[in-house]
């Protein structure tokens, strides 16, 4: 959740059923303190009377930003260059082969048209594409890294959530860092979550298998206090401890989060690496 004190893209719309919206820089901002801190999640393991507190820190695992009109979101170009067909994919592997897109592999990222294998509706367009796919250990915190890839690409920041379609997502991967109070290591704690984020304020038409509706955005924008950031999918690795899902109400919601994961990535053809990861070691559903 953020406020909107300080929300540069914040304006008052003349229409009576306008709706919120924020600059993805805003979303950014709201992220950095726990990129560099860590975020605080009270826990009580199995069998002690003290809860420990553990602190995790949030990395760009993936986003997509689709718009319902074609737009170049990347290094300004001249001439010839220019076209209203590009888009750019940027991932850290040399080669990509996590788009859905047909592609051809260049030094920092590769460009295809945005016609071929379209999985949303054919008025949105694929604006921007990021795809993780290093070692967790190798990784730049979340603000850190899109401050990165905004040197090229500046719109990340100034993109406005009611500009964006509904397939426009984020996933979150959080890791732990440090445990208080530090004592024995209990690898059964040790639990990593990626979570998934719509960027869009425009809920008109949304899949059932994405974000739910929340409202129809005909106007931008209608000043809040506050916003929030619901998940409407989660993955996990090693969340068996009770810990972490002590009654059967905990484990139904983290299985019918991780169908819901699932089911958004196949919408939408994307191979998440991160969820590849998750999913190919996901424990077996226990019997509620």
């Amino acid at each position: 959740m953020f406020g909107s004190e300080g929300m540069n893209g914040w304006r008052q719309s003349d229409a009576d059923d306008s709706w919120p919206f924020f600059t993805l820089g805003d979303l950014w901002e709201a992220f950095r303190e726990c990129s560099a801190y860590g975020t605080a999640v009270p826990l009580v393991p199995n069998g002690c009377s003290d809860g420990v507190v553990q602190y995790y820190v949030p990395y760009l695992s993936a986003i997509q930003l689709y718009g319902g009109f074609r737009r170049h979101v990347g290094p300004s170009r001249t001439g010839a260059e220019e076209s209203d067909s590009d888009l750019e994919h940027e991932t850290t592997s040399s080669t990509n082969a996590f788009s859905a897109h047909e592609t051809s592999e260049s030094s920092s990222g590769s460009e295809a048209s945005s016609d071929e294998g379209e999985p949303v509706s054919c008025h949105e367009q694929l604006l921007f594409e990021f795809l993780e796919s290093e070692s967790p250990y190798q990784r730049e915190p979340l603000a850190d890294k899109i401050c990165s890839l905004a040197k090229r690409f500046p719109e990340l920041q100034t993109l406005r959530s009611c500009d964006l379609s509904p397939a426009s997502w984020i996933s979150v991967a959080w890791y732990p860092i440090y445990r208080i109070p530090t004592g024995p290591t209990q690898r059964d704690l040790d639990a990593c979550f990626l979570t998934y984020h719509s960027l869009s304020t425009q809920f008109a038409g949304a899949s059932s298998h994405g974000p739910k509706p929340m409202a129809t955005a005909t106007a931008c924008a209608a000043p809040v206090t506050a916003m929030c950031l619901p998940t409407f999918a989660m993955a996990s690795y090693k969340l068996e401890s009770a810990a972490w899902t002590p009654g059967w109400r905990d484990r139904q919601l983290a299985a019918s989060l991780a169908q819901a994961a699932d089911a958004w990535l196949r919408l939408l053809r994307v191979d998440h690496p991160d969820h590849r990861f998750f999913a190919a070691r996901r424990a077996p559903s226990r019997r509620w």
